[in-house]
């Protein structure tokens, strides 16, 4: 019986060296705090690194906790189509080049009915003002100071309405977003209660990103890579925040942000630079340096 362990862990051991070796296919790129600096800002130096990888035939997704309606103007910056991992892995589609509408949808996992309206009754009985996320829409019921800053950083205006949610309509995902110590608190127990109905996830401190359960980037970025035939050990990932955690671990792999957690950091394979230092850019350039991808250079 040892022996035949020893071998077994012989033949995993193998198993993984040689995945390592594998080159990469496809890179996943986190969205705020990754892709976008400080500013919330595509840099010339990441759109230029990514068109590169395009251009070389390896495959670009980008994984966010953002809905589809709010990547419009960053998929317009590139010169290739991405495709889109949204609501931390609830959905998987493209953006019409064109009409920046939603299309070639590969999966939209959406949160019950049931769920969406306890959950929507506890946050306002906690007095925060709830986000609510379909592919196409964005609604709230009034524009705190808090909705006011997210709709500057992604660019994008909710629907305010007094209607939330329509009969029986399933979410995509519920947002609450805090603007004090004490508020922020809040989404701690908010997250605890809501666990049993759904998978409630940080992507900042004071974001609770709230999806359907059994949701996340990791699963996602799998369902992606089995349609393009693609092994996760020829995935690299790159991210910053608590919500790419799994999806840094599962993948060949994981880049952290300089600007992530050290919690994140321990979860990745390498550690680039802060999204202020164009860490996705020097990303590329190391899995380049090592051979990890190859760049085809343009003919003159």
């Amino acid at each position: 019986m040892a022996i035949k362990w020893r071998k077994h862990c012989e033949r995993v051991r193998q198993q993984a060296s040689e995945n390592m070796n594998h080159p990469v296919q496809l890179v996943a790129v986190d969205v705020d705090g990754t892709l976008l600096d400080g500013s919330h800002q595509l840099r010339a130096n990441v759109k230029v690194s990514l068109n590169q990888l395009a251009s070389s035939d390896v495959k670009i997704v980008l994984a966010t906790a953002r809905g589809p309606q709010a990547l419009g103007l960053i998929v317009r910056q590139l010169s290739f189509s991405p495709l889109l991992i949204c609501f931390s892995g609830g959905w998987i589609g493209e953006l019409d080049s064109r009409s920046l509408r939603p299309t070639n949808v590969l999966l939209d996992k959406r949160l019950t009915p049931s769920a969406a309206r306890v959950i929507l009754t506890a946050a306002l009985a906690h007095k925060i003002e709830p986000n609510i996320y379909t592919p196409t829409e964005w609604r709230v019921r009034t524009l705190t100071a808090e909705i006011r800053a997210e709709s500057a950083i992604v660019e994008s205006s909710p629907l305010v309405t007094s209607t939330l949610l329509g009969e029986n309509e399933k979410p995509s995902k519920i947002m609450l977003i805090t603007g004090n110590e004490e508020q922020t608190k809040l989404l701690t127990i908010m997250a605890n209660l809501i666990k049993p109905l759904s998978n409630a996830t940080f992507s900042k401190p004071e974001y609770l990103e709230i999806i359907p359960m059994g949701v996340n980037k990791a699963k996602a970025l799998a369902h992606v890579a089995q349609t393009l035939g693609i092994q996760l050990s020829q995935v690299a990932a790159v991210g910053d925040g608590l919500n790419d955690l799994e999806m840094l671990k599962e993948v060949g792999l994981g880049i952290a942000m300089g600007n992530a957690s050290e919690t994140v950091k321990s979860a990745a394979k390498w550690v680039t630079g802060t999204n202020d230092e164009e860490g996705v850019a020097q990303a590329v350039q190391r899995l380049v340096s090592e051979r990890l991808v190859e760049i085809v250079r343009a003919a003159d």
